[in-house]
């Protein structure tokens, strides 16, 4: 870890400016970790103030347009005679008096159109207008909308952006509580940009500060977005609260949200989203963290050099005992550690230095006899461990019942006969035997007794085969012999010689005990060691199903 810091002076000088460096990041996490706080807190304090303040402004205008389409809709006298000249004026003076009232209109109850602003839309039939349809029932307030029956008829907007309105509507209700008609004004959604553009002071536009208008259901009213490149991100902080919230661009931002107060008639939902770039609102707290950065690594430095100086003075008489410990090692026998340093460290260090290496010499000599015999030793016990692994060798392929080969060097015996026969095209045998009925004399004569038989079949099978191949417990009261060589009719003959003896030989007192065989013989066509021994089983199985105490040789044979 600390490769490259090898020296004492290096390292008092790395913990010097690792001190330093750690106490500066700390004050200067501190100092910034309160400064962002504080100032993230006046940002978004500023926001939800921005957002209050452009709610009220829209709250204001929206409660203006409803009053003055309501107050209209109570000049009764406008709508008693036949003759709709006077409400014509009011209409045209009413629209003439707020330049974004792009349509004022008045239809009656079946909801023909009667008198309109520069008679547009007149005798149309507005009867399934929302507009018209709850305004009917009372003072009502629509969402933003596009304009549809107006949309040709009224001048493009030179951004092109679709023409939409905010309709203001309300009944008209004669002196015996009939409904006359309905009033109503189409305010041209641009009234909306002025509102914001007023609130938003060139310092604000410097922030790169965002308005947004959007509706309970988090579309976006304002700016336009036909296109639908922005989205409203979920989590947005509650209502006069703010937050840093992740925009779809991937960008945080420092957003707040006001909700516009609703209206007497209507609850339209609406509430004003500021944000700002997290970057930017924190550019005055960024700024200051990198100066104290500066200066905190400029005061590390300086601090690292102070301390590589006074650690110099330290490490010399050090360094001096260092080199003559090398020319030591190196063989040098007259070296010495006398030091002439005033540290009195240094001068300690130096006489039991002196002592060290003296008793060391003495210990040399005395340990260079020592390896020799060592040496002797390990030799000694390499011998003796050589030869008990080669006993053990013999001993883990060997049953401890039967002292017979057991399965292990049996299949090390097969597979080295059948990789032989591979090369060769010389064939082997394999004989499977085993003891008839020998469940029953464990139970009637005890283990003992059955362990005794085993081990005495196993002495039988080993003198008549001799070295003419291998015997092996296979398991349990199972043997197998391998006859390396053996045709099928020879192995036939071993197999049938094996079974006449054990007829006759007594086991045990008195008990005589017979066995089925399995004869089976290497094909060209085995793939593996072990479907020779696959069909010898089958061939004892036969032996079993015959009758027991015979000799069946594999039909494939």
């Amino acid at each position: 870890m600390l490769r490259g810091f090898d020296t004492f002076r290096k390292r008092i000088t790395l913990l010097s400016g690792g001190l330093l460096l750690s106490l500066s990041l700390v004050l200067i996490a501190s100092f910034y970790q309160l400064t962002s706080t504080r100032l993230s807190q006046a940002s978004g304090e500023s926001l939800v103030s921005l957002s209050q303040s452009v709610s009220n402004m829209l709250t204001a205008n929206l409660l203006e347009r409803e009053r003055e389409i309501f107050l209209l809709s109570q000049r009764s006298s406008l709508f008693k005679s036949q003759n709709l000249n006077e409400l014509q004026e009011a209409i045209d003076q009413i629209k003439s008096s707020y330049k974004n009232y792009a349509w004022i209109g008045f239809a009656d109850a079946n909801g023909v159109v009667l008198a309109s602003g520069d008679g547009m839309l007149a005798g149309a039939d507005v009867s399934q207008r929302p507009w018209f349809i709850h305004g009917s029932k009372g003072p009502f307030v629509s969402d933003v909308h596009k304009a549809l029956l107006l949309e040709n008829l009224l001048p493009k907007p030179k951004d092109g952006t679709p023409i939409r309105f905010v309709d203001f509507s309300a009944p008209v209700i004669g002196e015996n509580g009939e409904l006359k008609g309905v009033v109503v004004t189409h305010a041209d959604w641009v009234w909306v940009k002025e509102v914001l553009e007023s609130s938003l002071t060139e310092a604000s536009k410097r922030r790169a500060i965002d308005i947004f208008i959007i509706d309970k259901d988090h579309n976006i009213l304002y700016p336009d977005n036909s296109l639908n490149d922005i989205k409203v991100p979920e989590g947005l902080p509650g209502n006069s609260q703010f937050k840093s919230v992740t925009w779809q661009d991937g960008q945080k931002y420092l957003t707040s949200l006001v909700s516009v107060t609703p209206l007497k008639s209507t609850n339209l939902g609406w509430q004003i989203v500021v944000r700002q770039p997290l970057s930017i609102a924190m550019a005055t707290v960024n700024e200051v963290h990198k100066l104290l950065l500066l200066f905190g690594g400029l005061a590390t430095l300086f601090c690292m050099f102070l301390a590589y100086r006074f650690a110099s003075t330290l490490s010399r008489p050090l360094e001096r005992l260092a080199l003559t410990a090398q020319s030591i090692e190196q063989g040098n026998r007259n070296a010495t550690f006398q030091d002439d340093s005033k540290l009195s460290e240094v001068a300690s260090l130096s006489c039991s230095l002196e002592k060290m290496m003296s008793s060391l010499l003495v210990r040399e000599q005395s340990l260079m006899q020592m390896n020799v015999t060592l040496e002797t030793k390990v030799r000694t016990r390499t011998a003796e461990l050589e030869a008990s692994n080669r006993s053990l060798e013999v001993i883990i392929r060997k049953d401890p019942l039967t002292h017979s080969y057991n399965r292990l060097a049996l299949d090390e015996a097969l597979l080295g006969e059948y990789n032989a026969a591979k090369q060769t095209q010389q064939t082997f045998a394999v004989i499977m035997a085993d003891v008839d009925y020998f469940k029953k004399v464990n139970d009637v004569y005890g283990h003992t007794v059955g362990d005794t038989v085993l081990k005495n079949m196993a002495v039988l099978f080993a003198s008549i085969v001799g070295n003419k191949g291998m015997v092996a417990r296979f398991g349990g009261e199972e043997f197998t012999v391998l006859l390396p060589k053996f045709s099928v009719e020879e192995a036939r003959v071993i197999a049938e010689s094996l079974r006449a003896a054990l007829e006759k030989e007594d086991m045990s007192d008195g008990l005589f005990v017979t066995a089925s065989f399995g004869v089976a013989i290497y094909k060209e066509d085995d793939s593996l060691y072990e479907q020779v021994l696959n069909r010898a089983d089958a061939a004892l199985y036969d032996a079993k199903e015959q009758g027991r105490n015979r000799v069946v040789v594999n039909k494939a044979c």
